[in-house]
């Protein structure tokens, strides 16, 4: 790939996160937040935050975990953040030979590059316009509890979740996946059962949940080591390391685990 190539994509980052950044900022400020409150809320440090808001390509991780804080930061100001992270675009390819040895350098012209370019600068634009015309209509609603919230969503669990782990022999789980919780520190949760979200909100220590699913569930914890999980009836572990972001995907005899 030629180093003009990653010049543009540079670019075009920045482009798209700048407007973002911007628009989260504006958000919090209408709200009353400060950078400090949101990191406690959300688990992500302030420096990453106030990345995000100045557009500082350079002083955050990779893309796809990029999408991953936006996300989030953007469900914390009550905003949609599968919307906005989708908005910030990570490389489809990363090309390993030079591009004047590929067949299609010949087929493409230079102008239709610089239109598709061109169409995404406007897409982004169009999209930040239309959600900072609707900012006060979100800003006005109350904010959400998050204890209440996480009573809510958890209380038609409660009875089977709450069960106490014992010592005896491992019973055969009662669904092909069955992944028991034990919080031994506070930490921001979202469960993902079959592609559907079935919890989303913070725990506290002491609360235990069971969670089950037919082909995969998914746990993200932004507080990873202060979640405690058996994996179909076998030996309780720390989903990882204290203070760390971390999504895991359990299959029926796998599971496949992703840090930010």
């Amino acid at each position: 790939m030629k180093t003009k190539d990653l010049v543009d994509s540079n670019t075009l980052y920045q482009q798209q996160l700048s407007e973002l950044g911007a628009l989260l900022r504006a958000a919090r400020e209408q709200q009353g937040h400060t950078l400090a409150a949101m990191a406690s809320q959300t688990l992500i440090r302030t420096s990453l935050l106030a990345a995000i808001e100045a557009g500082d390509l350079d002083s955050l991780p990779e893309p796809v975990y990029i999408r991953g804080l936006i996300r989030r930061y953007g469900d914390a100001l009550h905003l949609d953040g599968d919307t906005l992270a989708s908005q910030f675009f990570t490389p489809l390819r990363v090309q390993r030979h030079s591009w004047k040895e590929s067949p299609a350098a010949q087929l493409r012209p230079l102008h239709l590059y610089v239109t598709y370019f061109l169409v995404l600068l406007a897409a982004v634009s169009g999209l930040s316009y239309l959600l900072k015309r609707t900012i006060p209509e979100v800003t006005v609603l109350p904010p959400l509890d998050p204890l209440n919230s996480v009573e809510t969503a958890a209380a038609p669990a409660d009875n089977e979740a709450r069960a106490p782990l014992t010592e005896a022999e491992p019973a055969e789980p009662q669904a092909p996946i069955e992944v028991k919780m034990t919080l031994t520190a506070q930490s921001w949760l979202r469960v993902t059962a079959d592609g559907s979200t079935q919890f989303e909100g913070i725990l506290q220590p002491g609360d235990t949940r069971l969670w089950t699913a037919d082909q995969a569930l998914t746990i993200r914890a932004g507080n990873a080591g202060g979640v405690m999980v058996s994996f179909n009836n076998r030996q309780t572990e720390a989903l990882g390391q204290p203070g760390m972001v971390k999504e895991v995907t359990y299959s029926a005899d796998k599971m496949i685990g992703l840090a930010y």
